[in-house]
């Protein structure tokens, strides 16, 4: 993951349109892209909290929000758009993925001008506000919608579905009695998202893998998320949509997956030609069937070891090797050993005499333990730890 600063935002979609479409999740990634174009500044968790605002970081409110009935409904509606001399981001809320507003949306980009990224996620209102526990019709949806995106938008856009982030369980669920929960239904609906994405050509973005192990910067709803997590968010979808237009990465730190030299070890620093370990030395066969061991072509031993216990006379079926090079033939008075005959007596040298472990003392008795008297309720000797409030995850 790279590490954008707000020069490097502005640079990385300068003349570009963004378009990012989804719920109340994906207006806070819109405000936090909108707030990295302005400065290096954290979006407040106030900022996040509000909707329907008539501005927000000198954006403007186009359609729906405070400019008409703010409600919770499944048919409310809100279109942000930020715009500079260089720059133009919009935001579309989606209570479905795919609906008859979501078609006049698409019309919006067929009439022009056509977005150069779209970044699309929904999945919780699908699944709270419709009823759909077997995730029958938020399939057929998602189908309809990835067959849409590749038939309106250009061939040059690029289409990012974003899975949704990991969620927590809501009030009025109880995980060991419910069959069908939050959490089990939205990573269910990840998995046919992400495969079927994949099947239309589309990048997907798992966000559920990246924020598995970052559930503390979840909010009390257990289902929204706070700045921090929101800034990093904004920093894997800017360092996908580098890579897939291959621009260099910002330097400061270096993004995941990328490869390194490995570093020259010691021994080469210090010395250009290290001393390596001599490799051992290969015995020669000296006829048919008859092993020649006092015959080498080298002063090393035949049988190697590190051991002071273990010499070369005592392995089996070998003689030993006399100290210095051979004299003579190399068949001239040796001794050789044929596979019929025995083999040689053992000759081990004797072990060191370890002095017996000391003998423990076993009339000795455990002393009983102190008896803990009731304090107020509480038999710990400790004082009892402070209370701490629940925490929902």
């Amino acid at each position: 993951m790279g590490h954008f600063r707000s020069a490097d935002v502005r640079q990385l979609l300068h003349n570009k349109f963004v378009v990012v479409l989804g719920d109340s999740i994906q207006r806070s990634v819109y405000k936090d892209l909108v707030k990295l174009l302005r400065d290096d500044k954290f979006v407040s968790e106030a900022q996040l909290k509000r909707k329907g605002e008539m501005s927000f970081e000198n954006d403007a409110l186009v359609e729906g929000g405070s400019l008409n009935e703010m409600h919770n409904g499944t048919t409310y509606r809100e279109v942000r758009q930020y715009r500079t001399g260089h720059h133009l981001v919009r935001f579309y809320f989606l209570t479905r993925v795919y609906s008859t507003y979501l078609e006049s949306v698409l019309s919006d980009f067929q009439r022009g001008p056509q977005p150069d990224v779209v970044m699309v996620n929904s999945c919780v209102w699908d699944l709270m506000r419709y009823d759909d526990h077997h995730l029958e019709v938020y399939k057929t949806n998602l189908d309809n919608l990835f067959q849409r995106l590749k038939e309106v938008l250009s061939p040059q856009c690029l289409i990012i579905w974003n899975m949704t982030m990991p969620v927590g369980f809501r009030d009025n669920e109880i995980p060991e009695n419910t069959v069908h929960n939050l959490r089990m239904d939205i990573a269910e609906g990840n998995f046919f998202s992400a495969t079927l994405a994949d099947f239309h050509k589309l990048d997907v973005l798992d966000m559920h893998y990246h924020f598995r192990c970052n559930l503390r910067l979840r909010c009390r709803d257990a289902v929204h998320w706070n700045p921090v997590a929101h800034r990093k968010y904004s920093q894997i979808l800017l360092t996908h949509i580098a890579r897939a237009w291959g621009v260099e990465m910002p330097k400061g730190k270096m993004p995941e997956g990328s490869t390194a030299e490995p570093p020259v070890s010691v021994a080469l620093k210090t010395d250009p030609c290290p001393k390596l370990r001599p490799p051992i030395q290969k015995r020669e066969r000296c006829g048919q069937g008859v092993l020649c061991p006092g015959y080498f072509t080298s002063d090393a031993s035949p049988f190697v070891t590190d051991s002071p216990l273990l010499s070369a006379n005592i392995a089996p079926g070998y003689c030993p090797h006399p100290p210095g090079p051979p004299q003579g033939p190399p068949f001239a008075s040796r001794s050789f050993l044929l596979p019929h005959m025995p083999l040689p007596p053992m000759n081990f040298s004797p072990f060191p005499h370890h002095s017996p472990y000391p003998q423990e003392d076993w009339s000795m008795k455990m002393m009983p333990r102190r008896a803990l008297k009731p304090r107020g309720g509480w038999t710990h000797p400790y004082p009892r730890p402070p209370m701490y409030l629940p925490r929902i995850y």
